[in-house]
C-alpha cells in the first residue's frame, strides 16, 4: 500500500453511535463517503452482516469491522452481554480486517479497558466502548493515510464464540 495524501473513497455501513462517530471521523479527516464503486475501504460499524469474498475484494485496502470485545474473545453478535455473563474484568474494542469467517480476520487495532464496577452492558457499550472505538478508528485511519496497514493474526488458542443472548422468557398469560 502506498502512502496517500488524497481523499480515500470509503463505503460505510452501520447504525448507532459507533456508526455516527465513524462517519464524523471520516468526514473530519476529509474522506469521501460513497455508495458507488470504486472505493478503497469498506467500514462496518455495528453491522452483523457476513461478507463473502467477492464483496471483500471490492475494497482496495480491505474491509474493516468494529467489534466490542478484545478479539478473539467473544466472537459473535452479542459480545458485551457475554463479557458480563462470563465475569470478565477487562474488555475492549477491536477493529479487524474482515475475512469470510465470523470475527476471525486479522486485527488492525485494539484497545483494552477495565470494566467499571458499577457498569452494565448498555452503560459499558455507550459510555466506554463507543468512545474507545472512535478513538481507535481515528488512529487507524491516520495509519492508513500514511500508507500503513496494520494487521496481526488472531490467536486461535484464545478464541471463544458465543451465540446471541437467549431471548427473555415471555410472561405467562
Amino acid at each position: 500500500m502506498e502512502p496517500s495524501n488524497d481523499t480515500m473513497r470509503i463505503k460505510l455501513f452501520g447504525t448507532g453511535p459507533i456508526y455516527d462517530e465513524t462517519l464524523a471521523i471520516c468526514r473530519s479527516r476529509g474522506h469521501a463517503i460513497v455508495e458507488e464503486r470504486p472505493y478503497e475501504l469498506i467500514v462496518l460499524a455495528n453491522v452483523t452482516r457476513i461478507l463473502k469474498a467477492p464483496e471483500i475484494a471490492e475494497a482496495g485496502l480491505g474491509v474493516l469491522c468494529f467489534h466490542p470485545s478484545l478479539l478473539p474473545r467473544h466472537r459473535g453478535g452479542d459480545a458485551v452481554y457475554w463479557t458480563f455473563k462470563m465475569g470478565d474484568t477487562e474488555t475492549g474494542v477491536t477493529w479487524f480486517w474482515v475475512d469470510e469467517g465470523i470475527d476471525t480476520g486479522p486485527i488492525a487495532i485494539a484497545g483494552a479497558v477495565p470494566i467499571p464496577a458499577e457498569s452494565s452492558p448498555a452503560k459499558l457499550y455507550f459510555e466506554t466502548l463507543v468512545p474507545l472505538g472512535a478513538r481507535l478508528f481515528d488512529e487507524l485511519l491516520a495509519q492508513l493515510e500514511r500508507g500503513e496497514r496494520p494487521s496481526r493474526v488472531q490467536d486461535e488458542s484464545q478464541a471463544t464464540y458465543e451465540p446471541l443472548r437467549p431471548p427473555k422468557p415471555k410472561p405467562a398469560v
